[in-house]
Protein backbone atom coordinates (compact mmCIF):
# COMPACT_ATOMS: atom_id res chain seq x y z
CA UNK A 1 0.00 0.00 0.00
CA UNK A 2 1.54 3.20 -1.12
CA UNK A 3 -1.02 5.52 0.43
CA UNK A 4 -1.82 7.18 -2.87
CA UNK A 5 -5.43 8.06 -3.54
CA UNK A 6 -6.69 8.51 -7.05
CA UNK A 7 -8.68 11.54 -8.19
CA UNK A 8 -12.09 9.82 -8.03
CA UNK A 9 -11.58 8.85 -4.39
CA UNK A 10 -10.50 12.40 -3.54
CA UNK A 11 -13.63 13.83 -5.15
CA UNK A 12 -15.79 11.29 -3.33
CA UNK A 13 -14.21 12.17 0.04
CA UNK A 14 -14.53 15.91 -0.66
CA UNK A 15 -18.20 15.52 -1.59
CA UNK A 16 -18.87 13.54 1.57
CA UNK A 17 -17.41 16.25 3.80
CA UNK A 18 -19.22 18.94 1.83
CA UNK A 19 -22.56 17.25 2.61
CA UNK A 20 -21.58 16.73 6.25
CA UNK A 21 -20.74 20.44 6.52
CA UNK A 22 -23.99 21.55 4.88
CA UNK A 23 -25.93 19.34 7.30
CA UNK A 24 -23.97 20.33 10.42
CA UNK A 25 -24.01 24.13 10.02
CA UNK A 26 -27.83 24.50 9.99
CA UNK A 27 -28.07 21.99 12.82
CA UNK A 28 -25.62 24.05 14.90
CA UNK A 29 -27.55 27.25 14.13
CA UNK A 30 -30.86 25.66 15.15
CA UNK A 31 -29.39 24.28 18.37
CA UNK A 32 -27.81 27.65 19.23
CA UNK A 33 -31.12 29.44 18.64
CA UNK A 34 -32.92 26.88 20.80
CA UNK A 35 -30.40 27.23 23.64
CA UNK A 36 -30.50 31.03 23.51
CA UNK A 37 -34.30 31.15 23.45
CA UNK A 38 -34.71 28.79 26.42
CA UNK A 39 -32.04 30.32 28.65
CA UNK A 40 -32.76 31.28 32.23
CA UNK A 41 -31.97 34.61 33.81
CA UNK A 42 -29.28 34.11 36.46
CA UNK A 43 -29.06 37.68 37.72
CA UNK A 44 -30.37 37.12 41.23
CA UNK A 45 -29.22 39.52 43.88
CA UNK A 46 -27.56 38.10 46.94
CA UNK A 47 -29.22 38.56 50.33
CA UNK A 48 -27.65 41.16 52.61
CA UNK A 49 -26.55 38.99 55.50
CA UNK A 50 -25.34 40.97 58.54
CA UNK A 51 -22.13 38.93 58.84
CA UNK A 52 -20.89 39.73 55.34
CA UNK A 53 -18.36 42.48 54.61
CA UNK A 54 -17.40 43.05 58.26
CA UNK A 55 -14.18 45.07 58.37
CA UNK A 56 -12.44 46.02 61.58
CA UNK A 57 -9.51 47.73 59.88
CA UNK A 58 -9.53 50.06 56.87
CA UNK A 59 -7.84 48.93 53.69
CA UNK A 60 -4.92 51.09 52.51
CA UNK A 61 -6.66 51.53 49.14
CA UNK A 62 -10.08 52.64 50.48
CA UNK A 63 -13.40 51.17 51.57
CA UNK A 64 -13.77 48.64 48.75
CA UNK A 65 -11.77 45.48 48.29
CA UNK A 66 -8.67 45.55 46.10
CA UNK A 67 -10.40 44.06 43.04
CA UNK A 68 -13.85 45.61 43.54
CA UNK A 69 -15.31 48.46 41.52
CA UNK A 70 -15.95 51.19 44.11
CA UNK A 71 -17.55 53.61 41.64
CA UNK A 72 -20.13 51.01 40.62
CA UNK A 73 -20.96 50.21 44.24
CA UNK A 74 -21.34 53.90 45.09
CA UNK A 75 -23.84 54.29 42.24
CA UNK A 76 -25.86 51.32 43.53
CA UNK A 77 -26.05 52.82 47.03
CA UNK A 78 -27.19 56.18 45.61
CA UNK A 79 -30.02 54.51 43.66
CA UNK A 80 -31.44 52.74 46.73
Amino acid sequence: MSGKINYAEEVKEMTKWKYVTFAAIPLCIVMAAYDLSHGEHHGHSRPAYPYLRIRSKEFPWGDCGLFEDCDHQAEEHEEH
